[in-house]
């Protein structure tokens, strides 16, 4: 297996990478559309290449590289290389999740024989469960692929809503407190955008309503960074008329009472980002609302999957019917600087109950 580097911007990065997405399509995430606005978002500073991974020179696999130096430890950096995300929090809070190579999926021990030497970390975040054959904590020789954390990610299973009906999916408390609502609401009216016009007066409400509710919170929002924000009106400008952009609008006579911003590929609804109205009336609960108009017209147009995406929030869980995860992981190689880490790690560990005697003491 070689690995090759090319101009991310280059008709032939488009090309492969289309190529490899038609043959074996997993995620919208690392779909070219997804990655085309990414890499038209991110500075060109960051020197970005698409690594194609050949076999017999046929390219088989490829994903997004970013070299990074990060300090580790004082005095001490580490070469990092990040895959399909920057390692810049500015950069990386569009969030890719369901992240992995496009193509052929390769056992982790392959990808690290084809990477170039000079690197000492590689990051891998927002991972599918069966990314690289599923990773596990491990040494492949000499290099430690350890996993950073595992995410929930809950979701509604469309094909059982059409069969057994929404409402009757979920738990009793949940279920009585969305009839609750739609009496409180009356009659609702769901708007769901059909042309790019429409979609970007949705999103343009959605950022508004959802900027107030995180702010009132005492926190920024996820639009609070201009470049955030041109992001998504880039990529809703770019993939709207593609039908991998869902904007919903719900309303009632108290006016809108959420906004939803999706995303729509291979059959899987991706609740992306939402906007809901604050109310004073406990029972209204526009979110509940919101996705379950959106859960029932998914379902009705026969797509397979309603996915909340990562994290464990208690709506979440309350509103799905299934769950999966994502995890974050590296592969380090056998560096002193990591074996220091580690020791240091595990000393903070062992003195941390000792200390907090103290302190109960």
């Amino acid at each position: 297996m070689q690995l090759e580097l090319i101009d991310p911007y280059s008709t032939q990065a488009e090309q492969i990478w289309r190529d490899l997405e038609e043959a074996t399509p997993r995620s919208f995430f690392v779909s070219w559309p997804w990655i085309e606005n990414w890499l038209a978002c991110i500075p060109r500073e960051l020197d970005a290449r698409v690594a194609v991974l050949r076999d017999e020179e046929r390219p088989v696999a490829a994903f997004c590289l970013v070299r990074r130096t990060v300090a580790r430890l004082p005095m001490l950096g580490s070469r990092a290389l990040y895959l399909n995300a920057t390692g810049i929090p500015r950069f990386d809070s569009v969030f890719i999740e369901y992240n992995g190579l496009v193509g052929r999926d390769l056992w982790i021990g392959k990808l690290v024989d084809a990477m170039p030497d000079d690197w000492d970390e590689l990051f891998l975040p927002g991972l599918r469960v069966d990314a690289f054959g599923g990773l596990i904590e491990t040494v492949i020789r000499g290099f430690r692929v350890r996993l950073e954390r595992t995410v929930p990610v809950h979701y509604v299973d469309l094909a059982r809503v059409r069969t057994d009906g929404y409402l009757k999916l979920l738990g009793s408390q949940t279920r009585s407190q969305i009839r609750r609502a739609q009496r409180e609401a009356g009659e609702l009216i769901v708007e769901i955008a059909t042309e790019v016009e429409t979609a970007l007066s949705i999103y343009r409400e959605l950022v508004a309503l959802h900027q107030a509710q995180w702010q009132a919170k005492g926190q920024p929002g996820a639009f609070g960074d201009p470049w955030f924000d041109r992001f998504h009106r880039r990529l809703i400008a770019q993939r709207f008329r593609h039908g991998e952009i869902q904007l919903v609008r719900v309303r009632s006579r108290l006016g809108t009472l959420g906004t939803l911003y999706n995303f729509v590929y291979k059959g899987r609804v991706l609740q992306y980002q939402s906007g809901m109205a604050q109310l004073a009336n406990p029972h209204l609960k526009p979110g509940y609302l919101s996705h379950a108009v959106a859960i029932d017209h998914a379902a009705a147009s026969g797509l397979d999957v309603y996915d909340f995406l990562a994290g464990d929030r208690r709506y979440k869980r309350s509103l799905s019917t299934d769950h999966t995860s994502l995890l974050w992981a590296r592969v380090q190689r056998p560096r002193l600087r990591f074996l220091l880490e580690d020791r240091l790690r595990d000393w903070a560990r062992a003195r941390r109950p000792a200390a907090s005697d103290t302190a109960r003491s």
